[in-house]
């Protein structure tokens, strides 16, 4: 019989092998490993918890969730996030454990989860989209929006321009709502306050001219506690990756890292710029690679972005594309037509 109970300090090492030995599939297929500890990476925005399913007690699977404070509609709302799904290879397959798992998910909820929930799954996942789109019978409904665009934009295009200015603890008020006011045309972008912000640890910057705010933005990198690790490649890339670096090196591009090695990233996080400064956002990502001692700087952009492709020429990123859901167990989320835009690096 397959039982599931919330994860706690006891079952940190459970938590980390599953989220370590069952990367999502991709051209690299990749691990997020929560290293050396699951639990600090946790509540560093909204309010996170993990369940753990097992079988006589052999852990066969986990998912987590958060609940986030973010946009819908264009107002405030506590959204809940699913996360980091894993069932492990031999238990794949059978629809009665996801079925219970979904069952789950309101059991565990906090008793004030206003049941809307978002969740994404990467493009190349088709076993996992295939199943989860086909809404079988006592599973719940996955509707997807749009695609997010994560763009790994390479070091090497760093210039300096001197645009960004770190932002101080007391003007942290006045940011967080010129980012709300930018936020709030995307579904799920976040809803920032200086308390959620602080708590992020991420360093704050910001662009302003004659006091009128023109942008901001948080680098934030998260490699003490969560880490992407390359557990395979894709043939022939897997036997040709010296090769390949060899060439990303001499043309400006990201490096790939060895099987089982960790990514050197960061997330620009939290990005927000006012029509007037749209113009220089290719300088503004220049500045900010020049600010982030990272190999690589992540950023999230929907696929319809207007900037989306002149930003991939210009700065030549790996890009990794997931699919946004809403999750529903019968009542669909109300949505406007905005665009799905949630912070990537609170996925």
């Amino acid at each position: 019989m397959t039982n599931f109970a919330f994860a706690g300090p006891d079952d940190d090492a459970v938590l980390r092998a599953l989220l370590r030995d069952n990367a999502m599939p991709s051209w690299v297929a990749m691990s997020v490993a929560r290293e050396p500890d699951y639990f600090i990476g946790a509540n560093h925005f909204g309010r996170d918890w993990a369940v753990i399913a097992r079988d006589n007690d052999i852990p066969l699977g986990m998912y987590a969730c958060s609940e986030q404070p973010q946009f819908l509609n264009g107002a405030p709302a506590q959204l809940g996030y699913l996360g980091a799904l894993r069932v492990t290879p031999g238990y794949r397959n059978r629809l009665s454990i996801l079925r219970s798992g979904y069952a789950s998910l309101r059991e565990f909820a906090p008793p004030d989860n206003p049941g809307f929930w978002y969740t994404t799954i990467a493009e190349e996942n088709l076993a996992a989209r295939r199943i989860l789109e086909a809404n079988l019978r006592g599973m719940p409904n996955y509707r997807p929006i749009n695609r997010l665009v994560t763009l790994a934009l390479p070091k090497a295009r760093a210039k300096r321009h001197d645009l960004w200015q770190p932002v101080l603890p007391e003007g942290m008020a006045r940011w967080c709502d010129f980012h709300n006011r930018h936020a709030r045309q995307y579904q799920f972008a976040p809803l920032l306050t200086p308390s959620n912000a602080a708590a992020t640890g991420a360093s704050f910057f910001a662009v302003e001219r004659h006091g009128e705010p023109l942008a901001c933005m948080a680098l934030w990198n998260q490699q003490s506690y969560k880490q992407i690790v390359a557990s395979a490649y894709r043939n022939p890339l897997g036997a040709l990756l010296p090769a390949y670096n060899a060439y990303a090196r001499l043309t400006r591009r990201v490096s790939l890292p060895r099987v089982g090695q960790s990514l050197d990233l960061a997330y620009l996080a939290f990005l927000a710029v006012s029509p007037a400064l749209e113009p220089q956002l290719t300088a503004l990502l220049e500045d900010a690679l020049f600010l982030n001692p990272a190999a690589v700087l992540s950023l999230g952009l929907h696929d319809g972005h207007p900037q989306l492709a002149r930003l991939t020429r210009t700065f030549r990123p790996a890009i990794y594309r997931i699919w946004i859901y809403t999750v529903d167990f019968g009542t669909p989320l109300n949505l406007d037509g905005r665009a799905a835009q949630p912070e990537v690096a609170v996925l």
